[in-house]
């Protein structure tokens, strides 16, 4: 059983897409980020950043005791390996063309436009010089992924956690960005909205806190 310490933000949503897609038993536990939940001292045992996701792995293979992760990128490498799906094996260099792109979201998709919406969602008034650097670098990492998948129809070539990774922070409405524009982007989009897991995730994350705007597909 693993227990997902949880709230459907693009972060969150990539951790309910690969279980889903795994079939691992799982229990959601929600963490209300907005009501400040990720500060309490009971949480920040599990995840010593103060950020979901996170999880408990109650029976992890070869140990006596429960495995706390947090991390997401971690969370993903842990569970795909545990399950021996969505990531290569060990060694190949499809499995470092997988963690190439990972650490792409990681190190540049989430930062950048995690900071764009917040310009634009939450800033008392506008900050011209944040919002332009920030809409500029969007559109290049748009161009990346549109690069790529114009090669590949996932971004390591076959499915993985790298797309798992990806998809949910692709929100082009959110993120002023017309998917007119990528059409490869766009195509690959609506292959893993089609995927029963991913409207799994999805809804599951609607139960919890159906506003939230990650969640939106357009």
């Amino acid at each position: 059983m693993i227990d997902l310490y949880y709230w459907p933000t693009g972060n969150g949503l990539k951790i309910g897409i690969l279980l889903e897609e795994l079939g691992l038993p799982y229990r959601v536990i929600p963490i209300n980020i907005r009501e400040g939940e990720q500060k309490q001292a009971a949480f920040q045992r599990i995840s010593a950043n103060g950020r979901i996701p996170a999880i408990v792995d109650l029976a992890p293979q070869g140990l006596e005791a429960p495995l706390s992760l947090f991390e997401s990128g971690a969370i993903l490498n842990y569970l795909a390996d545990k399950a021996g799906q969505f990531l290569p094996a060990s060694g190949s260099a499809e499995r470092q063309n997988v963690q190439a792109w990972l650490f792409w979201q990681v190190g540049h998709i989430t930062p950048y436009l995690s900071q764009l919406q917040l310009f634009k969602e939450k800033a008392p008034e506008p900050i011209p010089f944040a919002l332009d650097l920030l809409n500029a670098e969007a559109t290049r990492l748009y161009r990346v992924l549109e690069t790529r998948l114009a090669e590949v129809p996932y971004v390591a070539g076959e499915y993985s956690i790298a797309d798992m990774a990806i998809f949910p922070w692709i929100q082009p409405l959110r993120q002023g960005q017309d998917l007119a524009d990528y059409p490869h982007v766009r195509a690959w989009r609506e292959r893993l909205k089609a995927r029963p897991a991913v409207q799994r995730a999805y809804a599951k994350g609607r139960e919890i806190a159906a506003n939230e705007r990650s969640l939106a597909l357009q």
